[in-house]
């Protein structure tokens, strides 16, 4: 069960709600870069039955062109970690060694260990200051999320980032991670402009990092499209939504609730975007009344937890 279960996800894809065991993906082997994904799929409760068509069901997705006699692979981590601590990770939960190409050539490891570059290069003790001050940052976010204190992981992570910028790297691994969080957070305060500055910097990151059919890549692009709608920035907005549900069709296809949910965003959003483009001023007018009226859609709150990963994880 520790090492074959499958995460069972809500309605949404969004949260963990129990474990499964399916005989037949346990015989999938692990890819740092797999060229499959299992997803979780509680389909369409009133769907007539059938063979192709069930209320819920696990699905094996392939994520690229699979060529005859090639094995289908699937990622039991999530990427975004260097070579070393995904391999630790691996041994300590699944009792392997990862001998994928990306571990052993550490493909990648460079881009999320970046530093800034040019005349003013930081000293590699100051990188190894920040980066521990980024951990340490980490840590206490933690803590202050635990407590329901989001002002506090706010500030943390204002804090965090002004020491970061100006050392690492624009898709360094550490830097990613307070961007991530100060959006997240930051939208379920709606506080949607600064939201959607870090957003998309985290976007352009992972864009570099992730395979461009990942599933957690999908996932947060679409939070950022939505923060942005939410920021009034329509065009950005629109782009982002379009470019998720490009990668959750691929990733989840096309009867996933949360696929279908994005449709309709993306649908919405052409339309606004249509209305913006005709003109400007009369849209953010109809903006601003909509807005009165109507109570502003609240972001689900900030979870403690990481994204679930594909796998069960021991406790």
């Amino acid at each position: 069960i520790n090492c074959n279960g499958f995460t069972l996800s809500d309605q949404r894809g969004l949260q963990a709600v129990g474990v499964g065991i399916f005989p037949n993906l346990c015989q999938a082997n692990h890819d740092c870069w797999p060229n499959c994904t299992v997803i979780f799929n509680n389909g369409n409760h009133e769907a007539v039955r059938s063979m192709f068509h069930t209320q819920m069901r696990i699905e094996l997705r392939a994520l690229s062109k699979i060529s005859p006699g090639d094995e289908l692979t699937v990622s039991y981590v999530d990427f975004l970690n260097v070579s070393e601590e995904r391999r630790k990770q691996l041994k300590k939960q699944y009792y392997f060694d990862c001998t994928c190409e990306h571990c052993k050539k550490q493909i990648k490891d460079d881009l999320m260990l970046a530093v800034k570059e040019g005349e003013s290069k930081p000293s590699a003790e100051t990188v190894k200051e920040v980066t521990q001050f980024s951990k340490d940052t980490l840590e206490k976010i933690n803590k202050a999320r635990m407590e329901g204190l989001y002002h506090e992981v706010v500030k943390l992570c204002r804090e965090c980032l002004k020491k970061q910028e100006p050392v690492l790297g624009d898709t360094n691994i550490y830097l990613l991670r307070i961007l991530s969080i100060a959006s997240e957070v930051l939208s379920y305060l709606q506080m949607f402009e600064e939201a959607a500055d870090y957003a998309k910097r985290m976007v352009d990151g992972y864009l570099k990092i992730y395979h461009p059919n990942n599933a957690q890549l999908g996932m947060a692009v679409m939070r950022a499209g939505v923060t942005h709608w939410h920021a009034g920035l329509i065009e950005a907005g629109h782009g982002l939504i379009c470019k998720a549900y490009a990668i959750l069709l691929i990733t989840h296809g096309p009867s996933h609730p949360i696929t279908k949910d994005l449709e309709v965003m993306r649908v919405q959003t052409e339309m606004e975007l249509r209305m913006f483009q005709q003109n400007e001023f009369m849209y953010y007018k109809m903006r601003e009344a909509a807005l009165k009226n109507q109570k502003i859609q609240v972001m689900p709150e900030p979870s403690n937890e990481t994204s679930p990963s594909l796998f069960h994880k021991k406790e």
